[in-house]
């Protein structure tokens, strides 16, 4: 990327609730699942608006009406503007607001848009905000919210935000932005979110759990990129798994199979073909809607669990076998979450006693983790001028990660890739020819 770009920064600034927390509520309990994620990791999602120059709306105009309904949105979303406590396991709903940083780059979205897919971690440099403050992530001047808006040579724009993982989902974020853009609109309905997970699944006492640590400063690079697979290429990958025998395969069984496969492919190449660690590929599942009762879409939190599914790296594994492996783990964690939810609590409670992480070091495997926010409606944010024409999403944490997206038809998908340390990991991984055969890295 052209190392002349910068972000220039006309303001920043906090965004207060536009009214201020009643007292009753100025303690917010975070749910068992909220402990179970770091303070650290933060999700981050950006939305690109290249078309706004052709419409009524200036830029001035533009900033005033996401200040003032991100404002009005806060009020509902009173834990958002709040700080954690230095327990880590609790809000306090101070109503210091959310970090909000405006500033310019001189181009155009198209060429933010074309660094994508092989630059993707400097241009997510110049597009997600920083925190205006240095120190630890549990210091209580710290933002949960930060926001910001760049403007464009083209007129265009790009509103990213970057949510403390700790207090929200990638479905929590996805509410949250459709019901700030709504109140942007000025839509009758006004959002109520859900923040009930305490009482749902009430917290334990801080001390049985091992304090987070910060992530290292010399924890190595990450190599990021960009895949595209079109419609028409997963209607391809599903015909091969339906032709091995594969019933009804999905688009996330078909795209996550596939680059697991080409992981294992790589690992093993960068290695001389003599790498025979096992890989690990954890699959966060939303249960909402597959608990009984159901709970409401816009329950904001941390409502997933995970399952886990395991290849020999040694071992020749093919698509079908894959998507079989991925579906019975993913069947297996439904069933578990139907039947029994207590039985998620004390997978989760037992997990913090013996973090993943040091169990993936005990067994010397490799660990993937793969994300999909395929279906959340992302592409539904339409503040008055439009919805997205690409919603680029990023992860501040330190694991190998795989998020799948949708595109803007709704029926493509983007894979982004984070692998740490390994340039050469990257290019094995984009020389191999059945991804190459499926996958595109054109933004």
């Amino acid at each position: 990327m052209d190392a002349s770009l910068q972000f220039e920064i006309i303001s920043e600034t906090f965004i207060k609730p536009s009214s201020p927390t009643p007292p009753s509520l100025r303690y917010h309990k975070l749910s068992l699942f909220d402990q179970g994620i770091s303070p650290y990791v933060l999700i981050r999602v950006a939305f690109f608006y290249p078309n706004i120059k052709g419409t009524r709306w200036l830029a001035n105009e533009i900033s005033q009406l996401l200040k003032s309904s991100l404002s009005k949105t806060l009020a509902q979303y009173y834990p958002f503007a709040g700080r954690l406590m230095k327990n880590g396991y609790m809000i306090d709903c101070n109503d210091m607001g959310a970090q909000f940083t405006e500033g310019r780059i001189n181009c155009r979205v198209s060429e933010i848009r074309k660094q994508l897919s092989s630059s993707s971690e400097k241009m997510e440099d110049l597009i997600f905000a920083r925190s205006l403050f240095s120190g630890p992530a549990l210091a209580n001047h710290h933002s949960l919210v930060f926001v910001q808006l760049s403007s464009f040579n083209c007129g265009g724009i790009v509103l990213s935000v970057s949510i403390n993982h700790r207090i929200a989902d990638a479905s929590s974020v996805s509410t949250f932005m459709n019901d700030w853009a709504a109140i942007a609109r000025q839509t009758s309905d006004i959002p109520s979110p859900h923040l009930h997970g305490a009482s749902l699944f009430p917290p334990v006492d801080g001390q049985q759990f091992p304090k987070p640590s910060p992530p290292k400063l010399n924890q190595g690079k990450h190599v990021k990129r960009m895949l595209a697979f079109h419609a028409s290429k997963i209607g391809e990958l599903k015909a091969v798994a339906l032709n091995s025998g594969v019933e009804n395969p999905t688009r996330f069984e078909v795209v996550s199979a596939l680059l697991y496969s080409c992981f294992i492919s790589a690992a093993s190449k960068a290695n001389s073909g003599s790498h025979i660690r096992q890989s690990i590929f954890g699959h966060p599942v939303n249960f909402r809607q597959i608990i009984v009762p159901p709970l409401p879409q816009n329950s904001v939190g941390n409502f997933f669990t995970y399952f886990l599914t395991s290849v020999d790296n040694n071992a020749e594994v093919k698509l079908p076998e894959l998507i079989n492996k991925i579906r019975e783990g993913k069947t297996k964690v439904c069933k578990e979450c139907t039947e029994n939810i207590n039985a998620i609590t004390s997978k989760l409670e037992a997990s913090h006693s013996a973090p993943l992480t040091a169990a993936i070091e005990t067994y010397n495997s490799d660990f993937y983790a793969c994300s999909s926010w395929c279906r959340f409606p992302f592409y539904g944010v339409d503040f008055g001028w439009g919805t997205p024409s690409l919603v680029y999403p990023a992860t501040t944490s330190g694991l190998n990660m795989l998020i799948l997206i949708d595109m803007e038809d709704g029926n493509g998908i983007y894979a982004h890739v984070k692998l740490k340390d390994s340039e050469l990991d990257v290019s094995v991984l984009e020389e191999n020819d059945v991804l190459l055969a499926y996958a595109s890295l054109d933004a």
